[in-house]
Order: C-alpha cells, then sequence, then structure tokens
C-alpha cells in the first residue's frame, strides 16, 4: 500500500518528469524501509507501484531481467511507448503462469498491484505518463494513458491503494492538491514541487496509515537521463535517506538530498549574494566566480546552467572544507596534545 504521484515540473523553459513515492511495503506486518520506484535498464523512464508487495515485485524483477538481457529493449532508439507494450505483454503473461491459486473466488489474481509508468518520448518530444492495470474482464493487463498531446502542462498523476469508498488514498490526496494550490493560488501558475508536498505531509501524517516512510524521487530530463534523489526524513534534522533506507551521514549515498520541509533540494542553496567575492581573489575560479556573480553587487545570475550550478557548489565546498581545516590547524597549534612534552 501507498501513495504514487508523477508530474510534469514546469521551470524557467526547460520541463522534468518527476515520480515520488513512499516507501511502506504490506503484506501481513508493514515495513517502511521498502524499494517503490525502480529504474529500468534504460534511463529515459521510471516504474512505481501501488498495492500488495507479493504481486509487484516478481512482475517487476522479471520485468527488469527481460529489459537487461534484450539488447532491443536497452537501445535508446526504441522509443518508451514500445517499451510500454512489452511491459503489458510481459505482466499479463506471469500473471498467467500463476498456477497454485487459492481457492474460491480467484478474479482477483493479478490486480491486487497497479502501476505507474512514464519517461521520456523522442519520437512525440514529449513527457507521457501511464498507469498500468489488471483487467479482470479479458485477464491481462492493461495501460491508460494520462498525458495528453493537447494538455501539456499541470499534468499530475496519483495512484494510491486502497480505493474503496470508505478510504481512497488517491481521492484524498487529489484533494489535499486542491486545497494547496488554491492555498497558494496557483491555480494559472505553471506546477513545481506542490505535488511532493502533498506526499510529504501525507507521509507525516498519523492519520494515513498506508502512506509512510521517506519519500523516494527520481526525475526525468529531456536529455533521456534520469536521477534519484534522497530526503532527510522526517525532517531538515533527521536522517538522510535515500529510496527507502535509512543511512548516517558518513555512509549516505552521494546524490543529491531534498529537504522536506521546503521540498527544495539542499544542494540548491548557492548564496544569491556573493558579497565577500574578494576572499577568492587569489583563486584560480575567481573569474569563473565574477562571471556568475556578474552585476555590481555580486547577485548571481539568474541564466546560470546546471553545469555552473554544479562548478559552483564544488567550489564552496572545497572553499568551506579549507577554512575550517585551517582553523582546526590553528586550535591544535594553540593547545597542547596529550602526551607530548611541550616544553
Amino acid at each position: 500500500m501507498t501513495l504514487c504521484i508523477a508530474w510534469i515540473r514546469e521551470f524557467e523553459d526547460n520541463e522534468e518528469l518527476i515520480f515520488a513515492t513512499g516507501s511502506t511495503l504490506t503484506g501481513g506486518e508493514k515495513w517502511n524501509h521498502g524499494i517503490k520506484l525502480f529504474e529500468l535498464p534504460r534511463k529515459d523512464c521510471l516504474l512505481c507501484f501501488a498495492g500488495e508487495t507479493y504481486h509487484a515485485y516478481p512482475l517487476i524483477l522479471n520485468l527488469i531481467s527481460t529489459i537487461k538481457h534484450n539488447n532491443d529493449l536497452q537501445n535508446p532508439v526504441l522509443d518508451i511507448q514500445e517499451v510500454l507494450l512489452m511491459i503489458v505483454d510481459t505482466f499479463s503473461e506471469l500473471v498467467k503462469l500463476i498456477f497454485e491459486k487459492p481457492f474460491g473466488n480467484i478474479s482477483h489474481i493479478g490486480s491486487e498491484a497497479k502501476f505507474l509508468f512514464g519517461g521520456w518520448s523522442w519520437k512525440e518530444n514529449r513527457f507521457r505518463i501511464w498507469n498500468i492495470y489488471f483487467s479482470k474482464d479479458i485477464d491481462a493487463f492493461l495501460y491508460n494513458e494520462e498525458t495528453e498531446k493537447e494538455v501539456k502542462s499541470r499534468v499530475c498523476v496519483f495512484l494510491g491503494d486502497p480505493e474503496d469508498e470508505c478510504k481512497n488514498i488517491s481521492k484524498i490526496a487529489k484533494q489535499k492538491y486542491k486545497d494547496l494550490l488554491i492555498k497558494k493560488d496557483k491555480f494559472d501558475s505553471r506546477l513545481d514541487m506542490e505535488p511532493l508536498e502533498v506526499l510529504v505531509e501525507m507521509s507525516r501524517s498519523k492519520d494515513v496509515y498506508e502512506v509512510d516512510g521517506a519519500i523516494q524521487i527520481g526525475k526525468i530530463f529531456k536529455s533521456g537521463t534520469n536521477e534519484f534523489f534522497g530526503i532527510y526524513w522526517p525532517s531538515i534534522n533527521g536522517k538522510p535517506s535515500f529510496l527507502g533506507k535509512i543511512y548516517e551521514k558518513h555512509s549516505m549515498p552521494k546524490a543529491r538530498y531534498f529537504d522536506p520541509d521546503t521540498c527544495l533540494i539542499l544542494e540548491e542553496y548557492i548564496p544569491k549574494c556573493l558579497a565577500n567575492i574578494e576572499v577568492f581573489k587569489n583563486s584560480e575560479d575567481y573569474e569563473f566566480l565574477k562571471s556568475c556573480y556578474c552585476d555590481e553587487d555580486n547577485y548571481l545570475k539568474l541564466d546560470i546552467t546546471e553545469k555552473e550550478r554544479e562548478k559552483l557548489l564544488s567550489i564552496f565546498q572545497a572553499y568551506s572544507y579549507k577554512s575550517f581545516m585551517d582553523k582546526a590547524e590553528v586550535n591544535l597549534n594553540l593547545k597542547p596534545i596529550h602526551g607530548i612534552n611541550n616544553e
């Protein structure tokens, strides 16, 4: 059980497809550290699921193996719609191979798990998202596209479980999403990280048993590549988590991490103004910094590229480390070291 959300984020003149989900696995027990967001053996798409793990995991693992050992499916020339068709066929074939079915009504076999699949379609030059579900009528998996050619903005898809009348997780999430847009007066604005704010709120809430665990986040870019993100959980004062697993700070995977309190990437906290830029005057990076903080008051340019942003982060991290080590050496010289005669 969980809540999955996929949406197209628009910023500046760019778009990116974001997937986010909780980390709860259920099946007679509850475990908040399960992987629910999957990278397939090609970088232009992602897959996540809601529902029962005991059916979702075998289907996904078989799918990953199938793509991994098929050169045609790994070839980026193959558009993701063709990959979608292969996923639906693979899932349908696997469900039919279940042979020791439970007694009684077996019409639900296959319907315990449902999936969100999406990525960048180079043929149509747009992001596409599909809902993959099991049809009891034809005893096979089907798909429904959640993105239309005519609608290229404000695309947000919710997939939740359970979906009974008393507690429909998707319905609850959609209402919270609408309420948030009203509160921010953003119904006519481009979609940013509002869906993530909803997921964070529901995952933290004690009233929503089905949605829990640290958030898992992945992005797909128009270049046909993807990136996975960690998050500090349950707040910025918590521990880093990556794909549902909690880490100590010294062992955390090398990735960018979200602050759940602001839904911003921590590494994006680049100084907007570098008033002390002259401290870098003797550095080989000085001219680069001047090109990024280029006006009279040394404010950051609005149009810096992702590559420039990464280089700025590297410069500031190196400067912070050097400053720390310089202070540590000064303190070391001022204090006697145990076991050494300082006379």
